[in-house]
């Protein structure tokens, strides 16, 4: 009874990490094309099409984590780690161990473009608010007008006007 037990919890275990590794393989294709979509820095259309298929693969990730805190809830363990541990040996706990591992190598691998994507977007922000602020502040000459009084000294006026 323990054994079938034990199987058909390796057997759970190992469905929902597979489904994590796909879910997250895709994820990590996404998050690289977001990555490179913001490092051409040329397409917002791009960025915005990468950053709404990222947000679904995220929210199917999220579908994940609530089967696996539910697996791990029946099993009474806090992570799967635990509960691959506590395991008999098998060829099944040895296909859980190779699973988590792909598992925290991509994890890693999302940590290093979440950083990078990171940076990139904080460096785009300050250019915006750069540029915001040099067009807030800039004083614009006459648009209109003969070419000497173009000449003359720029009015008070700001490029973007505050008041409208």
């Amino acid at each position: 009874m323990e054994e079938s037990k034990s199987k058909a919890s390796m057997d759970a275990i190992i469905e929902l990490l597979r489904a994590e590794l796909s879910v997250l393989s895709r994820l990590s294709g996404q998050a690289e094309a977001q990555k490179q979509a913001l490092k051409d820095n040329l397409n917002g259309k791009a960025v915005s099409e990468t950053t709404t298929a990222v947000s679904a693969t995220l929210r199917e990730l999220g579908g994940c984590e609530e089967k696996k805190a539910a697996l791990l809830s029946a099993i009474g363990v806090s992570t799967l780690t635990e509960a691959v541990a506590r395991q008999p040996y098998s060829k099944e706990k040895r296909q859980a161990r190779e699973l988590l591992g792909q598992l925290r190598e991509l994890y890693g691998r999302l940590r290093g473009i979440v950083e990078t994507s990171k940076s990139l977007l904080a460096h785009d922000a300050e250019y915006l608010t750069f540029n915001l602020n040099v067009m807030a502040e800039a004083s614009a000459a006459p648009g209109y007008g003969t070419p000497d009084t173009q000449a003359s000294a720029t009015q008070g006026r700001k490029l973007f006007d505050e008041s409208v």
